[in-house]
């Protein structure tokens, strides 16, 4: 009887542990999810820092990881709670196979992962300070135009891998249309390197994230410019320079009112001996600003080097002083070469009715003689050569 009792409970029990899994496993099955678009988080990056490194490209940023667990403890995960990163501890100058690491919540198991390793590619540190630039948008009456009054900055540092540092050429500050009144107006604006045609320059840092632009809407007029000169060389290269004849500023009307023209600091030319642009500084008064409207302030120099021209010329082009009457010269010489070397535009001047060739018969019998040949130019040269300095006459 007793014997029968506790068969009755074991079996009992066995049936109800048995029933109990049988819900549990149709109710809360084992399941599998699949997060895409992961982050990949870069750890350690101080480590490269302190090494004077950067990271200038990595091949990937986000992955797919792929969980399992029961359905229950599967729908209370969210893509916040998987974790990927990459420890850059270990990285170095050039390319690197870093592996990922992946952290799930503890009630779930990782199942697979789109990634095991990322590349990422070092180089050299760098940092330069950059201009901040203001770019305002909208549209703005055509004697109209923004005017910059404050920036609570006007430069900031730029830092990342050496390649990326050399491409920026200023830092943009974006001013949205609307933003400018005829009333001093101040704006945060977000900062980003660029490079010299506007286009952002990626993985470099900035040593600070945004600038504050106190703006106005201003008046525009149109100048001359007078750019000064100078030329100290003594060579013989010409030096042609053109510039910009006008200007347009920006500023308050009582500030541009009386103005009338624009100089810049001197443009020096001396010892160029190769074409060049060289960039105009106007000395602006207090108050006024370069339209955005104006020409490109630079100077074109253009040189010209040493020019040589060549004359050939025969015997009966040359001229006889101080033969005797009654006698007849000849000159037994075929050509003779002058050349001459100056200025081109000096040199392009002169043809072969500007040059004269006397040959000095004083005192000269008859017979043969070596005579030195004497050139004349009415033109204007710095070097002249004879080819050859002396000629054959023959007297009779």
């Amino acid at each position: 009887m007793l014997n029968n009792r506790r068969f009755t409970i074991i079996l009992s029990l066995i049936i109800a542990i048995c029933i109990w899994g049988y819900v549990i496993g149709e109710t809360n099955p084992t399941d599998s999810r699949t997060f895409r678009n992961i982050p990949i988080r870069l750890v350690n990056e101080e480590a490269l820092q302190n090494d004077g490194l950067a990271i200038l490209e990595t091949s990937d940023t986000q992955m797919s990881i792929t969980i399992t667990g029961t359905r229950a403890d599967i729908q209370r995960i969210s893509a916040k709670d998987i974790v990927a990163t990459v420890n850059l501890g270990d990285a170095a100058k050039g390319v690197n196979e870093l592996r990922v690491d992946i952290r799930v919540p503890d009630t779930v198991e990782l199942e697979d992962k789109s990634l095991n390793k990322i590349t990422v590619v070092v180089e050299e540190s760098r940092s330069k300070k950059a201009d901040i630039e203001v770019d305002y948008q909208g549209t703005f009456e055509e004697d109209e135009e923004p005017i910059t009054v404050n920036m609570s900055r006007e430069t900031v540092v730029v830092s990342g891998p050496a390649s990326q540092v050399e491409k920026v050429a200023y830092v943009r500050a974006v001013v949205g249309a609307g933003k400018v009144t005829e009333k001093e107006t101040t704006v945060k604006c977000r900062l980003t390197a660029v490079n010299r045609s506007g286009a952002e320059v990626k993985n470099v840092k900035l040593s600070a994230g945004s600038v504050n632009v106190t703006s106005e809407l201003a008046r525009k007029k149109t100048v001359s410019l007078e750019v000064p000169i100078l030329d100290n060389s003594g060579d013989l290269y010409e030096r042609h320079v053109e510039v910009p004849e006008t200007i347009s500023i920006k500023g308050r009307s009582s500030d541009i009112e009386e103005i009338d023209s624009i100089s810049t600091q001197p443009v020096d030319v001396s010892g160029m001996t190769e074409d060049a642009k060289v960039e105009l500084v106007p000395i602006l008064p207090d108050g006024v600003q370069i339209s955005s409207s104006s020409a490109e302030l630079t100077a074109v120099v253009t040189v010209a080097p040493p020019q040589e021209k060549e004359f050939t010329f025969s015997g009966g082009d040359i001229e006889f002083e101080g033969l005797e009457d009654g006698s007849s010269a000849e000159v037994r010489t075929e050509t003779i070469t002058v050349t001459l070397r100056g200025k081109k535009d000096d040199i392009d001047q002169i043809s072969e009715e500007d040059i004269r060739l006397v040959a000095d018969l004083h005192d000269l019998q008859t017979g043969t003689h070596q005579v030195e040949l004497q050139v004349e130019c009415s033109g204007i040269y710095a070097e002249l050569r004879t080819d050859p300095k002396k000629i054959k006459i023959v007297i009779e």
